[in-house]
């Protein structure tokens, strides 16, 4: 009788898991190994090996708006559709930059190339007091990364570049629907509004008096 149900088990998990196994190019001898039926293994079966990532601390940081972190993993990964991107497949006559319109409207450009970009950063660090003169994205996260602050520091840093991400995608966006690009003061305020703002919402106990009373002072 046991045999039976387990006989029948094993016939429902296959009519849901064959089609999906076939899909991703995974053989049925890939999961011979597995004496019970384990959700998480088959899942790792299937996803494979993935490269490993710098930045993952920085998209999944506590300290960030949980709304900034979507915008933030698609900018990591360039995956954002820049006109650049649309240009290419045909979807957009021009590739330029929908916010400064001087250049090819790319990652590398909007975060943080762009004069109104590179403006906005440049305002941040000097608010911050951060002594990094890189203004490319990638360089900033490593940076911090690599510096001697404190983990409090540099989750609040990161969190500003995740903010200032999700800020500048919108003024895009909201250059390309409603003709309009906020100034870089008005963009800048709201950062330090939002970052304020998430950061007392969440702040860590074990936060140090002497970061605690730096955060404070911003």
């Amino acid at each position: 009788m046991a045999e039976g149900k387990q006989s029948q088990e094993r016939e429902s998990q296959n009519y849901f898991f064959l089609p999906v196994i076939k899909l991703v190019g995974v053989t049925q001898s890939d999961f011979r190994g597995m004496t019970t039926y384990s959700v998480k293994q088959v899942y790792e079966t299937i996803i494979g090996t993935k490269p490993r990532v710098h930045w993952d601390k920085v998209v999944w940081n506590r300290l960030n708006n949980p709304k900034h972190r979507f915008i933030s993993w698609l900018a990591m990964q360039s995956r954002l559709q820049t006109t650049s991107k649309l240009a290419r497949i045909g979807v957009s006559q021009s590739a330029m930059c929908l916010i400064c319109g001087q250049g090819d409207e790319t990652h590398q450009h909007l975060f943080f190339q762009c004069v109104y970009s590179c403006d906005c950063i440049r305002a941040v660090k000097s608010w911050l007091g951060m002594s990094i003169n890189s203004n490319s994205l990638t360089s900033l996260i490593s940076q911090i990364g690599h510096s001697r602050w404190s983990k409090f520091k540099k989750q609040v840093y990161y969190a500003v570049l995740m903010v200032a991400v999700y800020l500048i995608w919108h003024c895009r966006n909201t250059s390309f629907w409603e003709n309009y690009v906020p100034t870089v003061n008005h963009t800048v305020n709201k950062l330090k509004q939002v970052v304020r703002g998430r950061i007392h919402a969440v702040m860590p106990k074990s936060v140090s008096k002497r970061d605690s009373e730096w955060f404070m002072s911003l």
